[in-house]
Parts: C-alpha cells; structure tokens; sequence
C-alpha cells in the first residue's frame, strides 16, 4: 500500500538561502518537489519553459545520517528523471503572461521506477532522513518564488536496494585527455555527464568530445563514442526527442493571410549539454557494472573545450546499509 501525503504545503520562498526538512520514517519511494514562481515576463523575451525555472532550486540533497544519498541541481535531477527514468517532467499554466503564476513537479526516485517496494529508502528514525533544498529566490523569467514537497511512502515495503546519485564536479584544464574518477563500492548502472559546450554552431567542439569507460584502466561498454552520439542511446530506451519538449516555428507573420510555419527547430533544450552513459539498458542490471574490488574506475573525455563538467554515477546500493 502506498501513502501519498503533503511533506511542506505550499508556501513563499522569501530569500535565497537552504531550507531543510525531516523526510517520512517508513519506506520511501518518490519526492515531489513542487516549483511554483510567477512569471518575470514584462519583457517577452524573458518568457521561459523549464530549465531556467528549476534553476530556482540550485541544490538539492537527501542525506541519510549526514551522508549524501541524492544530490544535484534542480536541473540536473531533472534530466536524470527525463533521461534515466523515462519521466516526463509535468507542469501547470505553463504560458508566456506576466505574473501568471506556473507549476512544475520535479520526481526525485529512489530506486528505477516509482511505487516500486523492491527499490526504495528504507525505514527510518525520525531525524535521519533529511531533505535540504538551496534557493534562488529570482532570477530571468520568473520572480515571486513559491513551493511545497509531497512525498510517497510505501507502508509494507522491505526493499532490497536503494539509488543513490551524487555530483562529482570538476574543471578540464585543457583540451584533450581528461579524466573523471568515478567512486566504487557499489553496482553502477550509468553516470549522467554534463558539459558546459555541448553540440552547437557551425563547427561544434563539445566540451565532453570523445568518450570511454575503463575499469582497472581496460576499456570496456564504452571503447569509444562521441558525445552527440552517446547522446542519442536513451532514444534506444524509448526516450523521447526532445525530451522537454522545447521547440519553436519559425515564420513570417506580417499579413492577415494564415500560413503554415517553418518546421519546428529544437534548439537549447534541456538536454543538450547532457549525454548519459547507460550500462542498465534493460533494467535487470544484466549489463550494469560491479565496482567492488577495483582499483579504479573512470570515464575518460577526449576534451573539445576546457570548462566545467558534472558527473553523477547512478549507484545501485544495498538497503541493509541504511538500516545499521
């Protein structure tokens, strides 16, 4: 039986800063953030459909005693839900007129799908779980800031595994070779990359370039791909193109003579400086990779541009590890 409950009502954000709250004691399966700006749209080009509003919510984290269990930008959790667990991201009013006020949930799973006893957190004392969420109050295209947190427990539940997915942030110094250290311990079932330049322009030169995977320094599941490549394997998952919907018509509307518009360009979608390496392709872990013992474990770019880059692995971990 599952409990879907109220964990934070609706509220105002007044300033920028962490709010942290006690998460439910019993199993749980999904967290419902719930983001609900008004739009800042006195000048229409500062109209935005999703992934500037989830940079209302720069951080967010669930720790277990302390211990990071889901960590990520309000973005970056999203394309995860979007990429990794085939969630479309579902919003309210979503609409270009000013101070109208818009609603986007952002699902934050812990295990592969949701509602599923298997693969979720299990049960608590109260105090140990915490949610923690960093605001950013205002910031293009939406200001007046409101939001709340829903939850859904699974009462009888005794599962057996828990995900866990944190950041691991660092900066390319220069192109070419580099490195992303990955953790080990636990079974690892993908790892969500982003990168600060992704595929655009006339002469494209990602940040993430050319990847592989290695294990004890052996490629292997990955001997090569490039990153606008890679890019496209969720569509092998059934992932939709684009994931966020985002696209615009492009036309020419000076009469009173209806017309059909350009075809639909995609542009800056939120994925598009994203690409997920994914080992569970079938959702059975036949495929996923087991990182106990190993010495190292890491993705190696072939860098197209030196900035910033983000990896968050996808973590398989045993539930009887929360319950110590």
């Amino acid at each position: 039986m599952f409990t879907h409950s109220i964990l934070m009502p609706n509220q105002l954000q007044a300033a920028d800063g962490d709010v942290t709250v006690d998460l439910p004691v019993n199993p749980l399966s999904v967290i419902l953030l719930h983001i609900s700006p008004l739009n800042e749209t006195s000048t229409i080009g500062n109209y935005r459909l999703l992934e500037a509003l989830l940079g209302a919510i720069t951080n967010i984290r669930v720790s277990h005693k302390g211990a990071a269990v889901i960590e990520g930008s309000g973005t970056d959790l999203a394309v995860l839900a979007m990429l990794w667990h085939r969630l479309p991201i579902w919003q309210s009013n979503a609409v270009e007129t000013d101070d109208d006020r818009r609603s986007i949930v952002l699902p934050i799973l812990f295990g592969r799908r949701a509602y599923v006893g298997e693969e979720c957190f299990p049960e608590t004392r109260k105090g140990e779980l915490q949610l923690t969420m960093t605001f950013d109050i205002a910031a293009t295209g939406f200001d007046g800031l409101r939001f709340s947190v829903e939850t859904i427990e699974l009462m009888d539940a005794s599962p057996t595994t828990v995900q866990k997915v944190t950041t691991l942030a660092q900066t390319f110094a220069a192109t070419g070779q580099n490195d992303i250290d990955l953790p080990i311990g636990n079974l690892l079932r993908g790892v969500l990359l982003f990168g600060t330049t992704g595929f655009a322009g006339a002469t494209p030169a990602p940040t993430l370039g050319n990847l592989e995977f290695l294990v004890n320094n052996l490629q292997t599941h990955y001997s090569a791909t490039d990153f606008e490549v890679g890019r496209a394997v969720v569509g092998l998952t059934g992932v939709p193109f684009p994931p966020d919907f985002r696209h615009i018509h492009s036309g020419t509307y000076t009469t009173t003579v209806a017309g059909d518009s350009l075809e639909p360009e995609i542009g800056a979608s939120i994925d598009d400086n994203y690409m997920l390496m994914l080992f569970d392709t079938l959702w059975n872990d036949e495929h996923s990779v087991e990182t106990a013992g190993a010495s190292r474990i890491h993705v190696r770019s072939n860098a197209e541009a030196a900035n910033a880059v983000r990896a968050l692995p996808i973590e398989r971990v045993n539930a009887t590890v929360f319950q110590q």
